[in-house]
C-alpha cells in the first residue's frame, strides 16, 4: 500500500487524548451531615471493627470470629467489663484485654489518617486514596489495589496503542489496537465498580449514588469506545480497499437494506437489554427508578454465599450434563438407524412421529410424565411389578435421587427426533460413492455406519458440542418448574427457578436475579471459548 489512510492519526490522538483523564474527577463523596466544608471524616471506630484485628484475635485465641467480633464492639461502645464477660465463657474472658488494648491502638492509628480534606478526588488523589486504604484500613483491600491497577494500565495501554499505531504501517496492527480498547472498556468497568467497592466500605458511604462516580472512567471507555469503532472501519477499509468498491456496494443495497430490519432486531432485543446488568451493582428498587443505589460486589457475595443458589448451581451443571450426553447419544443414534430405513414411507412415517413430541408444551409433557411415573396405575411402575423387579410401586417424585434422571429421559422422550433433523440433514452430504466403494469391499451395514456415516457428520457433532457447551449452565426451566415439589428441592431447583423465586417471591431482589445471570453468561462464555480452542488446538471443526 503506497499511502496510509488517515485513521492511524486519529487513532493515535485518540490514544493519546488519554491523558486528559489525569485531570478529570473519579470520586465525589457525598456531604456529610454535621460536617462543614469540604471534608469527610471516617468513623474511626468501625474501621477498626473492619480490620483485622477481629480476624488476628480470633485466629489466635481459637474463639469463632462472631464471638470475637461482638466482643469488640462492646469494648469500643464503652460497655462495662461485667456486661461484657456476661456474654463470654470463662475460659473466653482473656480475649477482652487483647481486644482493649489492640483496638485502642488501631482507633489511634486510624485518627491520624481518619479525616479527610477534601470530597473529590482526581487521578493521582485516587492513587492516594487507594494506597491508604490498603496501608491504614485493611479494608476492600483488593479493591483499592484494582483501582490503583486499572488507574495505571488504562493510560499505559492507551499510549501503547497510541505508539502502536503511529509507526506501525501493516495492516494487522489493527488487531492489538482493538484487543488493548477493548480491554481498557472492561478495564473502566472493573475501575468503576471497585471505586464503587472502597466507597461504601472502607469509606463508609452509607447511599453510593451515580452522581458519586466522577468522569475519570467513563471518559477513558467512552476514549477507547471510539478507538474501536475507528480501528474497526480502518482495518476493513484498508483490508477492502481495491477488493471492494463504493460502486460494488451500491450494487448490492437491495440485500444491505434487506438485512437492516435483522441488524436493528439483534441491537434493540439483544445488545440494548444488556444495560440492564446494571442492576447486579444496585439495590435495585424498581420505584426509584434512576435515582438506584450502588453497592458494587455485594449483590455477587450474597449470590455466591448463599446455599441455595450453590445447590441449584450444582443441578443444573448435573441436568445439563445428562441431557448432553443423553442427547447426542441418542439423537446421533436415532439418525443413524433411521438413515438405514430403505422404505420410504415408513421413513417419513417414523421421522413424523419423532418430531411430534417437539411441539407438546412441556405442562403436557409433565402430566405425561407425572401419569407415567405414578404410584397408583403408573406404566412404570406396572412394568416393574410384572416383571418382578420390585414389591412395592415407587414414588419418584418423593426421593430426590430420581428426578435428575427423570428430567433427563424426559427431555429425550420430547427432543431426540427433533435434534437428529441437523444429523440426519449432515449425512445426505456424504459422498455415496463411498458407501458403493465400502459395499464392493465387503463391508456390512454396521461397519458403514462406523467407518463412513460417523467420521463423515464428525464436523456437524463438533460444531453442535461447542454451542451446546455454551448452555451448559442452562439445564432448562419448564420442566423444573412443572415436576419439582419441595420434597425434592435440594435435586430439583435450577438457577432459573432460582432466580424467579428471588425476583418474584422472597423479598423481589431482582439484583440478585441480574448477578446470577451474568454468572451464566461468563461461564457460557468462557466455555464456548475454550472448548473452540481445543477443537482449533487439535484441527477440528470449530465454531468461529
Amino acid at each position: 500500500m503506497s499511502k496510509r489512510k488517515p485513521y492511524f492519526l486519529i487513532i493515535a490522538a485518540l490514544c493519546f487524548s488519554t491523558i486528559i483523564s489525569l485531570f478529570l474527577p473519579f470520586l465525589h463523596l457525598p456531604q456529610q451531615k454535621g460536617v462543614t466544608g469540604d471534608g469527610y471524616v471516617i468513623d474511626t471506630t468501625l474501621a477498626a471493627l473492619n480490620s483485622k484485628v477481629v480476624k488476628d484475635v480470633a485466629k489466635e485465641s481459637g474463639i469463632p470470629k462472631s464471638i470475637v467480633y461482638n466482643t469488640a464492639k462492646n469494648i469500643v461502645n464503652g460497655k462495662d467489663r461485667q456486661t461484657i464477660e456476661s456474654r463470654l465463657k470463662e475460659e473466653e474472658y482473656f480475649i477482652i484485654d487483647i481486644l482493649a488494648e489492640r483496638m485502642n491502638e488501631k482507633v489511634a492509628e486510624l485518627q491520624e489518617w481518619g479525616e479527610l480534606d477534601k470530597r473529590t478526588f482526581n487521578y493521582i488523589d485516587m492513587i492516594k486514596l487507594s494506597a491508604s486504604v490498603i496501608k491504614d484500613f485493611e479494608q476492600d483491600i483488593i479493591s483499592a489495589y484494582l483501582v490503583i491497577i486499572t488507574l495505571i494500565m488504562t493510560v499505559v495501554l492507551s499510549f501503547v496503542a497510541g505508539f502502536w499505531k503511529l509507526f506501525n504501517k501493516k495492516i494487522s496492527s489493527y488487531k492489538l489496537v482493538k484487543i488493548i480498547s477493548l480491554i481498557n472498556i472492561a478495564l473502566s468497568g472493573l475501575g468503576l465498580l471497585c471505586i464503587n467497592a472502597i466507597s461504601i466500605g472502607a469509606l463508609q458511604v452509607e447511599s453510593f449514588y451515580k452522581e458519586n462516580f466522577g468522569i475519570g472512567f467513563m471518559f477513558i471507555a467512552a476514549i477507547n469506545f471510539l478507538v474501536l469503532v475507528i480501528a474497526s472501519i480502518g482495518n476493513m477499509h484498508e483490508s477492502w480497499a481495491g477488493i471492494v468498491t463504493f460502486k460494488m456496494i451500491l450494487k448490492q443495497k437491495q440485500l444491505i437494506l434487506m438485512t437492516l430490519p435483522f441488524v436493528a432486531f439483534v441491537i434493540i432485543f439483544y445488545f440494548l437489554p444488556l444495560w440492564g446488568w446494571i442492576m447486579a451493582f444496585q439495590n435495585y428498587k424498581p420505584a426509584l427508578k434512576s435515582n438506584q443505589v450502588f453497592v458494587a460486589w455485594n449483590k455477587f457475595q450474597t449470590l455466591f454465599s448463599d446455599v441455595d443458589f450453590i445447590m441449584a448451581f450444582r443441578n443444573t451443571i448435573a441436568m445439563s450434563l445428562i441431557n448432553l450426553v443423553l442427547s447426542f447419544a441418542f439423537a446421533i443414534g436415532f439418525a443413524l438407524l433411521l438413515n438405514e430405513v430403505t422404505n420410504v414411507k415408513g421413513k417419513k412415517l417414523v421421522q413424523t412421529i419423532s418430531y411430534l413430541p417437539h411441539f407438546l408444551s412441556w405442562i403436557i409433557v409433565a402430566a405425561i410424565v407425572r401419569n407415567v411415573l405414578s404410584v397408583d396405575g403408573g406404566m412404570l411402575n406396572d412394568l416393574l411389578k410384572s416383571f418382578g423387579l420390585i414389591d412395592s410401586p415407587i414414588n419418584f417424585f418423593v426421593n430426590p435421587k430420581y428426578f435428575w434422571w427423570i428430567i433427563g429421559f424426559s427431555v429425550i422422550w420430547k427432543e431426540t427426533g427433533w435434534n437428529s433433523i441437523i444429523y440426519l440433514a449432515s449425512i445426505t452430504s456424504i459422498n455415496p460413492d463411498l458407501y458403493e466403494a465400502a459395499s464392493i469391499d465387503g463391508a456390512g451395514r454396521f461397519r458403514k455406519m462406523i467407518h463412513i456415516t460417523l467420521p463423515g457428520i464428525r464436523s456437524t457433532i463438533l460444531v453442535l458440542l461447542i454451542i451446546n457447551l455454551g448452555m451448559i449452565t442452562n439445564s432448562g426451566f419448564e420442566a423444573q418448574l412443572q415436576l419439582k415439589n419441595d420434597l425434592i428441592k435440594s435435586t430439583a431447583e435450577v438457577i432459573d427457578t432460582y432466580v424467579l423465586n428471588k425476583s418474584f417471591y422472597h423479598g423481589a431482589d431482582f439484583s440478585i436475579g441480574t448477578a446470577a445471570g451474568i454468572f451464566r453468561s461468563i461461564i457460557s462464555i468462557l466455555l464456548v471459548s475454550v472448548s473452540n480452542r481445543i477443537a482449533k488446538a487439535f484441527g477440528q471443526e470449530r465454531l468461529y
